[in-house]
């Protein structure tokens, strides 16, 4: 099997999972979403794209699993055998909320799951380390929506949260939201399992 894939002529940036960025829950998300939207249905092509998008030590455990298995692996393979491998700490967890970013393909909902995700299992203190403005330089790339939720002064981070997914429902409009919230759904049941309870207590 030819273990490399060409990403020239991809609309969409390949979403990668290894060196600093060990968050393979979104890696995960993201990558099925690429995989999707790039029209990529056969299963080894889609194990060349998988491995295309990992680097450094991501590449040794998803290449050494694949030998092992003497197989191509499925995406939710290679994402259970980073998982095991990736358990972040405390410190980990601030650390990717403080530079963790929204990607060109991800919408603000799925993003803000993502980020809270890792925003519920900070401590108390570590929570008020954070700030609106750390949220806000996470979405800066959406400029149109990054200024309104800076315009709005937002108090907590939760409710910059909810400006934002308020400005892209508006934005998209309604059959946009209809069309993603079963897609958004199913991630956070998926992968998200507390977020929903956590949107629920903060009615959002």
């Amino acid at each position: 099997m030819k273990m490399s894939s060409n990403r020239e002529g991809r609309k969409i940036p390949l979403p990668i999972i290894g060196g600093n960025n060990k968050n393979v829950k979104a890696w995960y998300i993201l990558m099925k979403n690429w995989l999707k939207m790039e029209k990529v249905t056969d299963d080894e092509e889609k194990f060349q794209f998988i491995l295309a998008g990992t680097v450094e030590e991501a590449t040794q455990i998803v290449s050494d699993k694949f030998v092992e298995a003497n197989r191509i692996l499925n995406l939710e393979e290679c994402r259970d055998i980073l998982l095991e491998r990736y358990h972040l700490n405390e410190d980990e967890r601030f650390r990717e909320l403080k530079t963790l970013l929204i990607m060109p393909n991800e919408s603000v909902r799925e993003f803000n799951d993502r980020y809270l995700d890792y925003y519920c299992q900070l401590s108390t203190d570590n929570k008020a380390k954070l700030s609106v403005y750390d949220y806000e330089n996470s979405i800066r790339s959406r400029t149109d929506i990054y200024e309104k939720v800076a315009y709005e002064e937002a108090k907590t981070i939760e409710a910059a949260c909810k400006i934002a997914e308020k400005v892209e429902r508006i934005k998209f409009g309604s059959r946009s939201v209809q069309k993603g919230r079963k897609f958004n759904n199913n991630n956070i049941q998926n992968n998200y399992p507390f977020i929903s309870r956590y949107r629920s207590n903060q009615n959002f």
